[in-house]
């Protein structure tokens, strides 16, 4: 697969085809330009008559980004930690994988990386397109700089799937695999308890002791169930009128960000720890939904026209379509959301 993008050059005009002979050229001759070049560089630099030329996408990417309190990583946790125990169940292995998708999904709603712009890439699966970091400033999360170094400092540009791989260690390849990030789990849940969503205890199981996290604060998981729940058992949603300081209205992509995190968790299988308080009919209706989602927003572009056929979320393709018209975000990011979706889409048959 090849690695460079695609540039463009253009030359400079032309003579008409017709070919001039030079003259012989004295050294009064060179003086004598020398002597109008300063002139007209000098004219040049007192000129105040200039013409500045830009891209209405480039006045876009000014816009404020705004995140919420906890990361798309932190909300899959949270959801799947068990509220008392405080810890994962020891079966799942999906999360691992899924966690490092919701970080290159994280990254590009905080606009740090994007897809390259190589028309050639159209030819290949989305998420074996190549990523490549734009913005590499800090973004005060450990996770999500740790990762973003190590995006940056490699030379090559990897796919979308290359790099949830090397994030997590399912690698063969002996020169990257310290790009495995560690202990991603527990480093997630220690944030929390900076944030005062978890607190620390240490509990014996049998022959060792282990750190566990119960929540401190159950109106925070409160808060995503009402989120998820809007999204996967309502007519219509408004995000709006279940806002609140983790989660604000202005929130950037706030309909998108949600669909992420629904995806996020259906793919890491703790999406089922939302709908407990369901009934069995509700909760089968749920999942369907939650896969009608991953289905239509996992490639691009989105199938926002799409109805469900359960009469499920009924306002969301118009919400979303609103709310990327007034975004920052460009089609190439966008375009990159989508391909962490058909990952998690297809995560049965990778793992």
């Amino acid at each position: 697969m090849s690695t460079s993008g695609l540039t463009k050059r253009r030359g400079g005009g032309g003579n008409g085809g017709k070919q001039l002979t030079p003259k012989p050229r004295s050294s009064n001759d060179y003086d004598e330009d020398y002597n109008n070049t300063k002139l007209d560089n000098n004219d040049n630099n007192m000129s105040q008559d200039h013409k500045i030329g830009y891209d209405d996408k480039d006045i876009k990417q000014d816009l404020q980004i705004n995140s919420p309190l906890l990361t798309l990583m932190e909300e899959v946790l949270l959801i799947g930690l068990k509220d008392k125990e405080g810890y994962l169940s020891f079966w799942n292995d999906n999360i691992s994988y899924a966690l490092r998708g919701c970080i290159l999904l994280e990254l590009t709603f905080r606009n740090k990386i994007t897809l390259i712009n190589d028309p050639a890439r159209r030819r290949f699966e989305l998420s074996d397109r190549l990523i490549q970091v734009i913005n590499s400033d800090p973004t005060g999360e450990v996770l999500l700089d740790e990762a973003l170094k190590i995006m940056k400092n490699d030379e090559s540009n990897l796919s979308v799937t290359n790099w949830i791989d090397l994030l997590s260690g399912e690698t063969w390849n002996l020169m990257k695999i310290n790009y495995q990030l560690k202990q991603v789990r527990e480093r997630l849940a220690k944030g929390l308890v900076d944030k005062g969503i978890l607190r620390t205890e240490r509990k014996n199981f049998f022959l060792f002791d282990m750190a566990t996290h119960p929540i401190a604060d159950k109106t925070s998981k409160e808060y995503l169930k009402n989120r998820i729940l809007s999204l996967l058992i309502q007519r219509n949603i408004d995000l709006d009128s279940i806002s609140n300081d983790q989660f604000p209205k202005t929130t950037s992509l706030k309909y998108l960000r949600s669909i992420a995190l629904v995806c996020g968790a259906y793919a890491a299988n703790v999406l089922e720890n939302i709908l407990l308080s369901l009934n069995y009919d509700k909760r089968d209706q749920a999942f369907a939904r939650a896969d009608e989602l991953l289905t239509d927003f996992s490639e691009y572009p989105f199938n926002l026209n799409h109805q469900s056929p359960l009469g499920l979320g009924l306002n969301l393709g118009q919400e979303i379509s609103n709310e990327i018209e007034n975004s920052s975000l460009t089609d190439l990011q966008l375009e990159l959301i989508a391909a962490v979706l058909s990952v998690f889409a297809r995560m049965d048959s990778i793992l």
